[in-house]
């Protein structure tokens, strides 16, 4: 006798979603989309294949809506949103279901994101190279997309972020310590941000020349 699965119990957890326990056990969400196109009432009864369906098909929609969802608060990777999706239970082909519709319609374009970044946050935060990178491979995102977002900040916009943060973090060090022990903790402190080591010792001569004067 093939498996079959019954609705056991319906509850509706919003407007319109609900869940489905089948079998006195398996519970699984589905919209009231689905409920109504595929007559999922009290006590209906299922064979696994036609089961197998109905979950896919709502986990399908569900996934689009779900990732339309979290790009509405604000811009996210690829790998981000399938992160999300998946820890929120949706199975692997409606992750990529989502995915490809919210790639074909520009709403997930990792390439733009990084260049975004680039642009915006890497200037207003003033980031160094080192720290953009880490920050967009921490959402996942190419090599190749990472190589062309680096572009956007050269060595002499790199060179006045680090003169920024340089000159900021010497003179909130107390004027009783040594000179040379505020230049060292102005360097490690520019090191952590990842400003490369050519970038540290053009703004500490900086900091020297104005301190010179």
């Amino acid at each position: 006798m093939s498996e079959e699965f019954e609705v056991s119990k319906i509850k509706k957890i919003r407007y319109n979603l609900y869940h489905v326990i089948f079998n006195e056990e398996i519970v699984q969400k589905f919209t009231d989309e689905t409920m109504a196109t595929f007559r999922v009432n009290q006590g209906a009864v299922f064979s696994k294949e036609t089961y197998d369906e109905i979950v896919k098909n709502d986990q399908i929609k569900r996934a689009k809506s779900r990732g339309l969802d979290i790009l509405s608060r604000s811009s996210k990777s690829k790998m981000q949103i399938k992160s999300t999706l998946k820890r929120e239970g949706f199975c692997e082909e409606a992750i990529e279901n989502a995915l490809e519709f919210l790639e074909s319609y520009k709403f997930v374009d990792d390439q733009k994101l990084a260049t975004d970044i680039a642009k915006n946050k890497a200037s207003t935060k003033k980031w160094s190279k080192r720290q953009m990178v880490s920050k967009l491979m921490e959402k996942g995102i190419s090599k190749n997309d990472i190589e062309e977002a680096q572009t956007y900040i050269d060595d002499d916009k790199e060179l006045e972020n680090a003169s920024y943060h340089g000159f900021k973090k010497f003179k909130s060090l107390s004027e009783s310590k040594p000179f040379d022990e505020r230049l060292s903790k102005t360097a490690q402190s520019l090191g952590y941000k990842g400003f490369s080591y050519d970038i540290i010792r053009k703004v500490i001569d900086e900091i020297k020349k104005e301190n010179d004067n």
